[in-house]
């Protein structure tokens, strides 16, 4: 039993770096689109709110900007929401191979 679980560790250590080097270009890519998706999500939302105020849109119209934006916004927190999920599982290889 002992020889299968060191083996299994030494199957695992370089899934543990692959996994390591996936969450941070995760992190990375994530920070950055976080950062220009908040931006372009800010003026989609400005838009369709400022576009209803002043009459320039009907009500559907800027709705639809608003929805679009908080979509845009969204799409970093699924991206976090991944990278979580990569961190568990790289958790999970590494308090195997410490066992």
């Amino acid at each position: 039993m002992f020889l299968l679980k060191l083996i299994g560790k030494i199957i695992l250590i370089p899934i543990m770096l692959a996994l390591t080097l996936i969450q941070w270009i995760g992190i990375f890519l994530n920070s950055l689109s976080g950062v220009v998706l908040g931006i372009l999500a800010f003026i989609f939302a400005l838009t369709g709110i400022a576009s209803l105020m002043f009459g320039l849109a009907s009500g559907p119209e800027a709705l639809k900007m608003i929805v679009t934006g908080f979509v845009i916004f969204m799409i970093p927190v699924v991206g976090e929401w991944g990278v979580n999920t990569i961190d568990a599982v790289n958790s999970k290889v590494r308090q195997f191979i410490r066992s």
